[in-house]
């Protein structure tokens, strides 16, 4: 009997324990917070279970996630359809539960962009595709347009007869999607109505230090939305102002910030520092675009000035470079705010040339070239006079008339100012640096008789007759004056600013309002004058001289630290080009060490090295920075911002446009710019009558003297 009684506990003991082992086996559910996904966006899996000692989820895209025990959520994110598995286990099993998320292939994006919108009847112009999530792309327009590219997008030149829209529809396994963009096309005889073309290039200001701020001035005043309805937004720096910083060489953040004065130490754009802006130690290729050397290039140009290794203006008091984040807004800029604003500008004008002053100006007269130089061929390279083409030689040989107007002379006085004798006489202008000035203004110690058209220099006002010049094509800042009133402004004028006197250049020890003062004297006088009926003035600055700009100067990035709020804008590739193709002139070493007529780089500057950009790009690698410009015209749309990338040869080309033929074009790089019609209305002539702009700021209006080195900083 107690045999019998052991057995039957044993017997019990082992079906209770059966029991409860079969009733431990895990449960598992898995569900998903959405069936239905598209591609890019993500879901919640949540997954319960009862008896289980672990869990694991794992896709049938390969991904594996592991769970507590007790279960939980987990978040995904699948390219494609995809079926989830949660397998719970313990000791006595496992159970597994499924579920699929199926994922929508997102639609694709297209944006057209045409690189000259308001086109004259027979000229051409180029639309840029951009797609992605594409397998194929169409364009179609009313004028038989029709052209497919592969997914991507690229480009396709056009030549409407009319205003024409042109439509980019994207297809792609998520669906198809569209673009539009417009060719204005204006009669030829429409741009006829331009008799008279003048451009002023001040000094050394990035379009960020000077016109960064220039969209709450413009909305506070109700000046963002133009005639045709549509609000215009620049790109600027008032939505960076807490994002954006350099570093010193010490390791030290400065962010943007607003100037205090009028006055800073000087900086530079020269070749080298230029690069090293874009990124400091790498001008390979592949180097990081980080807009990031600005203040080390600055501290670094303060240093070698200080301790005397640079040839440099002024003291400096600012010895970190902090200065190079500094902007101005319309406190000080308040006539260049106001005509920036009335008027048209442009977010995207760049110089032509990744260096200074003298290079820039010269690829302003040549179409875009120095024939593969860097530097000043003069004071820097020690070079002889550069025989290129250039357009006041292109205007000559076509018979269309043209004058350069100068505001100092070599003795840094004023034009007709007493200034000593010889060459403190003679004429400051870039147009010296070429051989083909020497037709109009060259030296003349001996006083023999003058050559050609030229005259003696007691024409424009030198006593001593040092030199030779020929006043129907050089002549004083006074003579504009004369000119715009009598009608003799010719057809395409050039002012040469006041260097070291009023042309707004950091560290020569003037206040900018010096300058803006002097510029709205021309302006002002330009607008009341019988020229301004048919008239078109373009007004910037030859290069941007050191201080922070956002926007890359490179092909392929130019947009990377742009607001996407402000649509599709084209990339800078369309004008980065090579101006010379026969030869194509690259920067170089020269061999001797010694600056030749096509090589002046030196040791360790980019394109010295093979796998530097400059080195296997040439000119095309990077350009200048963006620069302040306004464009000024009874013919101007108002409250204009045009997003079309150009650089000051796209000037060069409106006037061959104009004067000369579509045709016409001194190098690759002119002939690679937009035509600039988009900031004109020529029917309506929005400013027939000019507004009243204020009276630039002065010492006087604000209350104190703004130019003093302690308010440099912030």
């Amino acid at each position: 009997m107690q045999k019998f009684l052991s057995l039957f506990i044993v017997f019990a003991a082992f079906s209770l324990f059966a029991g409860k082992a079969a009733a431990s086996i895990p449960t598992v559910h898995i569900t998903a917070g959405s069936s239905s996904i598209s591609a890019g966006q993500s879901d919640t899996l949540t997954v319960t279970e009862t008896s289980a000692s672990s869990i694991k989820v794992t896709g049938s895209n390969g991904t594996s996630y592991s769970l507590p025990y007790s279960g939980g959520t987990l978040k995904v994110s699948p390219s494609s359809t995809t079926t989830y598995t949660a397998t719970a286990t313990n000791g006595s099993g496992s159970a597994t539960a499924r579920t699929t998320i199926k994922v929508q292939s997102a639609p694709p994006t297209v944006s057209i962009t045409a690189d000259s919108s308001t086109i004259t009847d027979g000229s051409s112009s180029t639309l840029i595709v951009s797609a992605a999530l594409a397998t194929s792309v169409t364009v179609t327009g009313a004028d038989g347009t029709d052209t497919t590219f592969s997914g991507s997008g690229g480009t396709v030149t056009v030549s409407p007869t009319s205003t024409t829209v042109y439509t980019a529809e994207a297809t792609g396994s998520g669906g198809t999607s569209s673009a539009e963009s417009t060719v204005t096309v204006i009669p030829a005889s429409d741009l006829s109505e331009v008799q008279h073309v003048v451009l002023m290039l001040q000094e050394n200001h990035s379009f960020d230090n000077y016109f960064g701020m220039l969209n709450p001035y413009r909305k506070a005043n109700g000046w963002d939305v133009a005639d045709d309805g549509k609000e215009y937004d620049v790109d600027g720096i008032d939505d960076k102002l807490d994002t954006i910083s350099n570093q010193d060489d010490e390791g030290t953040s400065y962010p943007l910030y607003k100037f205090r004065t009028t006055c800073v130490d000087d900086m530079t754009s020269a070749w080298l520092e230029s690069y090293g802006d874009v990124s400091r130690w790498d001008f390979t290729t592949t180097r990081p675009i980080r807009m990031d050397g600005f203040v080390h290039t600055a501290e670094g140009f303060s240093t070698r000035c200080n301790n005397g290794t640079s040839k440099c203006s002024g003291k400096f008091t600012d010895t970190t470079g902090e200065r190079a984040m500094g902007y101005y807004d319309d406190t000080f800029l308040n006539y260049y705010y106001y005509m920036a604003s009335q008027f048209a500008v442009s977010d995207r004008w760049f110089s032509p040339v990744a260096s200074k002053s003298v290079p820039n100006r010269i690829a302003t007269f040549t179409g875009g070239t120095t024939q593969g130089l860097v530097f000043d061929p003069g004071s820097d390279d020690h070079l002889p006079q550069l025989s290129i083409n250039n357009i006041f030689q292109e205007l000559q040989t076509a018979g269309v008339s043209w004058r350069i107007y100068y505001t100092v002379t070599q003795g840094s006085c004023l034009a007709g100012d007493s200034c000593g004798s010889g060459n403190a006489n003679y004429p400051d202008t870039t147009f010296e640096s070429l051989s083909y000035s020497f037709k109009f203004v060259y030296q003349n110690p001996s006083h023999a008789a003058c050559k050609g058209t030229t005259k003696p220099s007691s024409v424009v006002g030198d006593s001593t007759n040092s030199f030779c010049i020929d006043p129907n094509h050089i002549a004083p800042l006074s003579t504009f004056y004369t000119d715009i009133k009598n009608g003799g402004l010719p057809a395409f004028a050039f002012i040469e600013s006041g260097s070291g006197k009023n042309d707004e250049h950091p560290g020569s020890g003037q206040s900018i309002l010096t300058g803006q003062t002097e510029v709205a004297t021309i302006v002002n006088a330009f607008m009341a004058s019988p020229a301004w009926a048919n008239s078109v003035f373009f007004f910037s600055y030859d290069e941007g001289g050191g201080p922070y700009d956002h926007v890359p100067p490179l092909p392929g990035h130019s947009n990377q630290n742009t607001d996407a709020s402000l649509g599709a804008i084209p990339d800078i590739s369309s004008i980065s080009v090579n101006p010379d193709t026969s030869p194509a002139y690259f920067p170089c070493l020269p061999s001797s060490g010694r600056a030749t007529t096509h090589c002046d780089l030196l040791s360790g500057d980019p394109g010295t090295k093979s796998t530097d950009a400059a080195t296997q790009y040439g000119f095309g690698a990077q350009i200048g920075f963006r620069l302040p410009n306004i464009v000024i015209s009874p013919f101007t749309r108002k409250h204009y911002v045009s997003h079309l990338p150009m650089d000051h040869t796209a000037v060069i080309k409106f006037v061959e446009n104009r004067f000369i033929g579509n045709s016409a074009h001194l190098t690759a790089r002119d002939a690679a710019q937009p035509d600039l019609l988009d900031f004109f209305d020529f029917t309506a002539k929005p400013w027939a009558t000019p507004p009243t702009p204020p009276t630039p700021a002065s010492q006087s209006s604000l209350g104190y003297n703004p130019c003093s080195p302690t308010l440099m900083g912030p």
